[in-house]
């Protein structure tokens, strides 16, 4: 006779409940029964199913991780890894991959980096433009990202080049996507808020059989603003199917699109005597009513995994991902300010309009093959996989044939007309191929050593033209720059874990990234080297509290050579420094500490220098680099406080943050540490969820991306409501 055990994979496989353990021993006692039944009439029985109720309220402790490029525990992993999963993303209500991501200790933001919209992270004071990715796949569109098709949000810090190529230096942020499974969900969640906050999700799955399934995940969210007519708008659809689910050869179907439609947000600009940004009323905005910033996403994705054995199996992954943007923001400086000269509400404000558009077109196909083996009395794992890769870009960027009017800091007037009739002055296109080899093997020395061992061989081909126009659409310079890099990246790592509580590290990780790593490459006539990257991580992890909590700390060293700036389009930089380092100590702690006790907390102090300036960025030595705070901290706690009634607290603290390039103007202007508080409320059965969130408790005026010229302000206080259902 058949048996199947069917159950959500999103089940948290902790400590079973009484009455849901005693079904499933009840259930594992009939089946021999109905098996000799069976076997004496000669019939066979229909399939037994056993299912398991998904728990209300998951944990906070995440087992495994797959941002390895192996299903792997934490504890197997000798670097720091930070999980944000879906109940925590849940319980804050998080709405942006940004929210999420500040969870993270070592994470900070820029704004408008390079002229780049979108999410704009960075890790340990290491910008991770291009180091975003949708289940281990590059993710490099300009939009801002949303959790609505999230299972959990992963965090590999240090130099990941081995698994992730190019880029990687400070770490990589890995979304890994709901997908199919054998059973049937309905959820669906509608949240209303201050500041004109509206939100509507819903997750549905429907297996059509026990090996095929159908999912679809849906989002609309209208996030206003108390800054006039700043808003975020945004609507997503993440359709997917998956064919052969528990059988060797599996097929999933998925693809993925989001448009949004928003007012940016620029902030305001530094003060020259303060050296922060200038004190006004957060609500005066110095854009336009008329700003815009509209993007189109689109990625499908075709997964093929087949497995030999329970020890050998292969996966590849193709996807097409196209990125659609067309923004027109505006950049307020002050004019005539000088140290000295106090900023009084008549000093005046040039607005000037950054307006670009572009189309980002990507290949990428990836082959995993996983492997186990013996060889004597040591056990192997062995990844080997290539990854080829086919990039266009295309940027115009514009100006206005008529300046718009000033404004001054007293008087914000977004409400001034202004005439948008511009023409080109710039076009960009960038195209690359890059292939890729890699094989790492994690040995199994003896049941308390493992050791890690990996190399990734590149060869990058991009070639990058600019084209320069005048007013009258004439064209007026070209530049045509080709570049072939070919490099090593390497990862090795010992672990010693002298039971199963206990686990304890050492791992050294290296990687190159060309200078076409992010849409650029060197000025006509230059060549420069790539950069260069070198991460060193002593490190141990922790599982306490029965298992039900998880404990890690790091020290760790990361070093760059030849860093350049992130802008294509600014030509008189090409680079930053020609080293600097970031050392620093990481703790975490994530879990179940009593019955009702849940805790997700973390802190990172960093020690960043520029240990030697390059001749484009004089008197940069020995000054810290921009965007990298010395110590940033976390805390999110939640208590039940009876079985259906849960409340939460949480902090979120970013020390001092220096916004200058580096040279004659960093460690001058920057944004002030600050601490926020959130808070939560909820009531929730197996089938309803009521929730309230409040958020910066204090009202703190605050300052959450960085950029050169110009600072953004974090949200004011805000107040939450949702409402939901699941089946």
């Amino acid at each position: 006779m058949k048996s199947k055990l069917t159950d959500s994979p999103s089940i948290e496989h902790g400590k079973l409940p009484a009455r849901r353990a005693v079904g499933l021993i009840a259930a594992a006692a009939f089946v021999p029964a109905l098996a000799h039944a069976a076997d004496k009439s000669s019939a066979e029985l229909e399939t037994v199913k056993v299912t398991a109720e998904e728990p209300v309220r998951g944990t906070y402790k995440t087992e495994t991780s797959s941002i390895g490029k192996l299903n792997q525990k934490l504890r197997d992993i000798p670097q720091s890894v930070s999980v944000v999963n879906k109940q925590l993303i849940k319980d804050q209500g998080a709405a942006t991959l940004k929210d999420a991501l500040r969870n993270v200790p070592g994470i900070t933001f820029a704004a408008g980096e390079g002229g780049r919209t979108g999410d704009q992270v960075v890790i340990r004071g290491f910008a991770a433009t291009t180091d975003t990715y949708l289940d281990g796949i590059r993710d490099s569109g300009q939009y801002n990202r949303d959790p609505f098709n999230d299972e959990r949000v992963e965090v590999l810090k240090g130099a990941s080049s081995m698994l992730f190529g190019r880029g990687s230096t400070g770490g990589v942020v890995n979304q890994v996507s709901k997908t199919p499974f054998a059973g049937e969900k309905i959820e669906g969640n509608l949240t209303v808020g201050t500041n004109d906050f509206q939100r509507v999700t819903f997750d549905v799955n429907q297996a059509f059989s026990d090996t095929a399934a159908a999912r679809l995940n849906v989002m609309a969210t209208n996030d206003g603003s108390d800054r006039g007519p700043v808003e975020n708008t945004r609507w997503g659809v993440a359709p997917s199917v998956a064919f052969g689910l528990g059988e060797p050869l599996t097929l999933t179907l998925s693809a993925f699109h989001m448009e949004e439609n928003n007012v940016p947000d620029y902030g305001v600009p530094y003060d020259p005597n303060t050296k922060r940004p200038i004190d006004v009323d957060r609500k005066k905005f110095y854009g336009f009513n008329s700003d815009f910033e509209d993007t189109v996403t689109d990625m499908a994705t075709a997964k093929l995994s087949y497995k030999f054995s329970d020890d050998t199996s292969i996966t590849n992954q193709l996807r097409y991902s196209r990125f659609e943007r067309d923004v027109s923001p505006t950049a307020a400086r002050l004019v005539g300010a000088t140290a000295g000269v106090p900023v009084t509400d008549a000093t005046t404000l040039r607005r000037s309009k950054p307006m670009r558009d572009g189309v980002d077109d990507a290949w990428v196909n990836q082959t995993d093959f996983v492997t186990k083996f013996d060889t004597g009395t040591m056990r192997h794992t062995v990844l080997a996989g290539m990854e080829l890769v086919k990039e266009e870009s295309s940027t115009n960027r514009y100006a206005l044939r008529n300046n718009p009017a000033n404004s001054t800091v007293g008087a914000a007037s977004p409400s001034d007309p202004v005439d948008l009739s511009r023409y080109k002055t710039n076009n960009t296109t960038y195209d690359v191929t890059n292939v890729a080899l890699y094989a790492m093997d994690t040995l199994e020395l003896t049941p308390q050593w493992k050791a890690v061992l990996g190399a990734r061989w590149d060869r990058f081909d991009g070639d990058y033209r600019q084209k320069n126009f005048n007013s009258s659409g004439a064209q007026t310079t070209t530049s045509d720059v080709n570049r072939k890099d070919k490099a090593w990246s390497y990862r090795t790592g010992l672990i010693y874990q002298p039971d199963t509580v206990q686990s304890y590290y050492v791992s050294y990780g290296s990687l190159m990234n060309p200078s076409g790593a992010t849409y650029a490459l060197d000025k006509p006539g230059e060549n420069v080297k790539p950069e260069k990257n070198e991460n060193y991580e002593l490190g141990a992890k922790w599982d306490l509290m029965d298992g039900d909590a998880s404990l890690r700390a790091a020290l760790f060293r990361t070093v760059k050579f030849y860093e350049r700036n992130t802008d294509p389009l600014v030509p008189s930089l090409t680079v930053l420094s020609n080293k600097r380092h970031t050392n620093g100590v990481e703790i975490e702690g994530a879990g179940r500490l009593t019955e009702r006790w849940e805790l997700f907390a973390g802190a990172t102090y960093m020690d960043s220098k520029i240990d030697e300036e390059s001749k484009e960025q004089p008197g940069s030595k020995g000054k810290m680099p921009r965007y990298t705070p010395r110590a940033t901290a976390n805390l999110w706690t939640t208590y039940k406080l009876t079985d259906v009634v849960t409340g939460g607290f949480g902090l979120t603290y970013i020390g001092k943050r220096y916004a200058g390039e580096a040279g004659s103007s960093a460690n001058t202007n920057h944004l002030p540490a600050y601490t926020t508080a959130n808070a939560m409320v909820s009531y929730e059965t197996r089938k309803y969820l009521v929730q309230l969130n409040l958020n910066n408790l204090a009202n703190k005026r605050y300052y959450d991306g960085a950029y050169g010229g110009h600072a953004t302000y974090g949200t004011p206080r805000e107040a939450q409501l949702t409402v939901g259902f699941k089946y």
